[in-house]
C-alpha cells in the first residue's frame, strides 16, 4: 500500500473515525484504525463493536492495499504534522509516514481480524437536512438515563410520524421530545439508539445544509453522510410510552422571556447549590417570583410574565430547567402547569418543535 494525501484531510478523517474507538477496549484490534487505499480514495474506519465509523478522502494511490494502525497514537501524531502533504507506505509490518525531510514508522496490526460493518438493507429509511437532524438529536440526548437500572432509558427513540422525525429521551426526572421535517420516507422507522452513540454521531454530522440518509433494520441503523457512514447498534426492548406521561390538564399557562427567567434562576441558585439547586417559583398575574434560601443567605428575583389561569407555587431542581433552556433558541417560551406536584411542560409559544417535561420537587410548608 502506498499513497499521497493532504495532511489536514487525513488528520480530520482520523479524528472523525477515532470517535468510535473504545476507551475500554479489551480486544487489541479495536484500538486500531483500518486504512484502505483503493482507486483514488483512502478509506478509514474504526469501531468498538457498537459504533462503526467509516470515512473517505481523496488521495493519489500508487499501490492499493490495507492495514490497521494503532488509532489514537497515529491520529495524535498526524495532528502535529505541519506539512501540506504526507507520503504513506506500508511495508511488511510497519506503516511509513514521510513528510518534508522526515520519516516516521508505526507498527501495523493484523487487518484480517478487523471487524466489518453490518450491512443495512434500508427497508426502513428517511432523509433529513444535516442541521435539522443534528439539532433534533442534540435536543434530547441529555435527557437519557445515566444508570443501568432500566437499560432502555439509556437510549433515545427516533421515530418517523408522517413527514416528521420525532426524537424522545427520558430518565425518570425529565423528558425531552423534539421534531424536524424529513422526506424520502420508506417503511415504518422506529428505533431506540444508545444515547452515548448518538453523542458521537452528532459530533460528526455537519451543518452545511447537506442531506443525511438514515436507514434501519432490526439490530442496526446506518447514518449515511456521503463521504462518511456511521453504523450503530440499537437497544432491544420496548421504549416507555412517554406520551402518556405528558399531563393533559393545564390550570396555569405562563409565557415568559427565556433569558430573563434563566438569569433570575441562575442568581437564585447561587445560595441553593448546597440545597440540591432547589428554587421556588411563585407565579401570579404579571410576575414569577423566584426564591431560594440556605444558611448562605436568601435571594429573591422577580421576572415579568403573562399568566393565563390560576396562581401557583412550584419548586424545581434548576439543573433540569437549565439543561432544557440551553437547547431552546427562541426568546420566549410557554410553561404549562397543573398542580404544584405535577410536571411542568415547557413548549414553544407556537408550534411543536420541542417539548420538555420536568418533575418538580415537593414544597414543604
Amino acid at each position: 500500500m502506498k499513497f499521497v494525501c493532504n495532511t489536514k484531510e487525513l488528520s480530520d478523517a482520523l479524528n472523525t473515525v477515532g470517535k468510535a474507538i473504545s476507551n475500554k477496549a479489551n480486544i487489541p484490534i479495536l484500538e486500531g484504525i483500518k486504512i484502505r487505499a483503493e482507486g483514488d480514495e483512502v478509506t478509514l474506519a474504526a469501531t468498538d463493536l457498537e459504533l462503526y465509523i467509516e470515512t473517505r478522502i481523496k488521495a493519489s494511490v500508487k499501490l492499493e492495499g490495507e492495514t490497521v494502525v494503532t488509532g489514537r497514537i497515529f491520529a495524535e501524531f498526524m495532528r502535529k504534522v505541519a506539512d501540506e502533504e504526507v507520503d504513506i507506505e506500508k511495508y511488511t509490518s510497519t506503516l511509513s509516514v514521510s513528510y518534508g525531510m522526515n520519516t516516521s514508522e508505526f507498527q501495523c496490526m493484523d487487518d484480517d481480524t478487523y471487524p466489518e460493518p453490518k450491512e443495512i438493507s434500508g427497508e426502513n429509511a428517511f432523509v433529513a437536512k444535516d442541521k435539522d437532524l443534528k439539532e433534533t438529536i442534540e435536543g434530547v440526548i441529555f435527557c437519557a438515563a445515566q444508570d443501568d437500572s432500566r437499560p432502555i432509558l439509556r437510549g433515545c427513540k427516533l421515530e418517523v410520524e408522517d413527514d416528521m422525525l420525532v426524537a424522545a429521551a427520558l430518565d425518570g426526572y425529565r423528558l425531552g421530545v423534539t421534531r424536524c421535517h424529513v422526506f424520502g420516507q420508506k417503511g415504518d422507522f422506529a428505533v431506540v439508539i444508545p444515547a452515548k452513540n448518538l453523542q458521537e454521531i452528532v459530533k460528526v454530522i455537519g451543518e452545511e445544509g447537506g442531506n443525511v440518509t438514515v436507514q434501519a433494520e432490526k439490530t442496526h441503523v446506518l447514518f449515511d453522510l456521503g463521504s462518511t457512514k456511521i453504523t450503530t447498534r440499537v437497544l432491544e426492548g420496548e421504549f416507555i410510552q412517554y406520551k402518556k406521561i405528558i399531563p393533559e390538564a393545564v390550570s396555569s399557562s405562563v409565557s415568559v422571556n427565556k433569558n430573563a427567567l434563566e438569569m433570575g434562576l441562575d442568581r437564585a441558585t447561587l445560595v441553593a447549590r448546597n440545597k440540591k439547586n432547589y428554587v421556588k417559583l411563585s407565579i401570579s398575574s404579571g410576575t414569577i417570583a423566584v426564591d431560594s434560601s440556605s444558611e448562605l443567605g436568601k435571594i429573591h428575583e422577580s421576572v415579568p410574565c403573562d399568566l393565563s389561569g390560576k396562581d401557583i407555587e412550584i419548586a424545581f431542581n434548576t439543573r433540569y430547567l437549565f439543561d432544557a433552556f440551553s437547547r431552546i433558541k427562541e426568546d420566549f417560551i410557554k410553561i404549562n402547569l397543573s398542580t404544584s406536584n405535577a410536571p411542568a411542560v415547557i413548549l414553544p409559544t407556537e408550534g411543536d418543535k420541542y417539548l420538555y417535561l420536568v418533575l418538580p420537587v415537593r414544597l414543604i410548608g
